[in-house]
């Protein structure tokens, strides 16, 4: 893996303020709408009686979107992870724009990138079999 410290460019898409302001964009609606009440059951866990690998999410959103990390971490690790992360993500590309700082980019090896897309999916068989445990 190389690190490097990368200049924005004019008009270059800054993917960081995108995925983060989704992010920011879920955990308000999460806050301020009633999201538990329109959001259908799982179909999966009512055919199989098992959690499926997202269970939880929505649950997740409205308590981290209420300030209860803890139990949002209980709920669904993953989605609070990725949340909180997404808004990082947010806070620091909109610095490294306005202080017109250089971003960190990372370059991965091809071996690194299977790696990376090898963990995601351990982690999320580890959150299906956590959900499935605390069932």
């Amino acid at each position: 893996m190389h690190i490097i410290f990368k200049k924005r460019k004019e008009g270059e898409i800054d993917y960081g303020i995108i995925y983060g302001g989704i992010s920011i964009i879920v955990l308000f609606i999460g806050g301020t709408m009633p999201v538990l009440s329109l959001m259908p059951s799982c179909a999966f866990k009512m055919l199989t009686g098992i959690p499926c690998p997202t269970c939880g999410a929505t649950r997740s959103v409205v308590a981290l979107a209420r300030g209860d990390i803890t139990a949002s971490f209980m709920m669904n690790p993953l989605t609070a992870l990725s949340l909180l992360a997404g808004v990082l993500i947010f806070l620091y590309s909109l610095a490294t724009i306005i202080l017109n700082l250089p971003k960190i980019n990372m370059l991965l090896s091809s071996k690194e990138e299977i790696a990376l897309k090898a963990s995601v999916i351990v982690l999320v068989l580890a959150q299906w079999g956590y959900l499935i445990a605390t069932l």
